[in-house]
């Protein structure tokens, strides 16, 4: 019987071996085989055998289900982009009295497109071409309808020149298509223009007037206006009845103009002036000139004032004394067009001293 405790050792000891000489085992002793020795050098262990990990059942599932997903939305949206479950079948248009419902319709293009590849801007420009269309808005209302929200041009008054009269808005545009303007729209008149041309209004003069209209200065001053006139050198006259005509130019210092031209009128409804005032010119900033009827002698053209004095300092306040702007301090003044500066032409100016 084999020794099976012949090769252990003590802990801490080494077998001692004598060179040149080795003990014969009872194996090769007996059979005269030699055994076989399996040695691990001092120190080194044993490396175990590693084994690749199999993919689990449910990270397999987890990567068919993500796999079918992604098909699915591919083919999905391939789907919608191609088939007609999405198109647009009605578009419903509001907002327009002057262009049609079908002009509108055609122009946008849209019947039969997918809802999805909707291209809204190119059809938002094919309606705002159409010539009473100002603005316009397209949304989506799914699944098959689109709707236009058309804003329409809408006539603010009338630019007359010769004998030419167009229509306008409130910013001076001239319009070729638009809701008609109301029967109270005012009517701006051009003198002294050159016709050949066209009439074509001036953008500032339009803006005035409908600012004038808007704020309700003509119900502060107590007076409607009858006409406006326009002159490339004098910019706009306001004419009422009853009321001496107002030149104001253009619409810089606006407020300004519109305080003196309140203060003014109040003055000479309080203290009418020994002299009948013909016009009343707001152009000269601080200086506001008075002119009386010219006489039947008088040449055309010499009427025109050159504003002279201590400028005037012009408010909404009332009272005697010429009224200032918000910090000022009021001046005494005497009654316009009776004790203020002569100036040539038959105009006074209104100014303190």
């Amino acid at each position: 019987m084999r020794d099976l405790f012949r090769n252990l050792q003590w802990p801490g000891r080494r077998p001692s071996r004598r060179p040149g000489t080795r003990r014969s085992s009872l194996g090769e002793a007996r059979y005269g085989v030699a055994p076989r020795r399996f040695e691990a050098s001092r120190g080194e262990a044993p490396r175990p055998r590693t084994q690749r990990p199999a993919v689990s059942r449910r990270a397999f599932n987890f990567i068919a289900g993500a796999v079918a997903a992604v098909t699915l939305t591919v083919g999905g949206g391939w789907w919608l982009f191609s088939s007609d479950a999405i198109r647009v079948q009605q578009v419903r248009v509001t907002g327009v009295e002057i262009a049609s419902v079908e002009d509108v319709t055609k122009a946008t293009g849209l019947t039969g497109h997918s809802m999805v590849r909707l291209d809204a801007k190119r059809a938002s420009d094919a309606v705002r071409a159409l010539p009473s269309v100002k603005d316009v808005r397209i949304t989506r209302d799914w699944l098959h309808t689109v709707k236009v929200d058309v804003t329409e041009h809408q006539a603010f008054g009338y630019w007359q020149s010769g004998g030419q009269r167009i229509v306008v808005d409130e910013e001076g545009r001239a319009l070729q298509s638009s809701r008609p303007a109301p029967h109270t729209a005012p009517t701006i008149v051009e003198l002294g223009a050159d016709v050949s041309k066209g009439a074509q209004a001036d953008v500032d003069t339009v803006r005035l007037v409908a600012r004038l209209l808007n704020d309700g200065t003509f119900g502060r001053i107590g007076k409607q206006p009858k006409t406006y006139l326009f002159r490339t050198d004098r910019g706009l006259t306001v004419i009422a009845d009853g009321h001496p005509d107002v030149i104001f130019g253009d619409s810089s210092n606006y407020e300004f103009k519109v305080q003196s031209w309140i203060a003014l009128a109040d003055r000479l409804k309080q203290e009418p002036p020994k002299e009948a005032v013909q016009e009343i010119d707001l152009r000269f900033g601080r200086n506001i000139v008075l002119r009386a009827p010219a006489s039947p002698t008088a040449t055309p053209g010499q009427g025109r004032a050159t504003p002279t004095g201590t400028p005037v300092i012009p408010t909404a306040a009332l009272g005697p004394g010429t009224p200032t702007p918000a910090g000022g301090t009021p001046r005494p003044a005497s009654t316009p067009a009776a004790g203020g500066s002569p100036a040539p032409g038959g105009a006074t100016t209104v100014g303190g001293r």
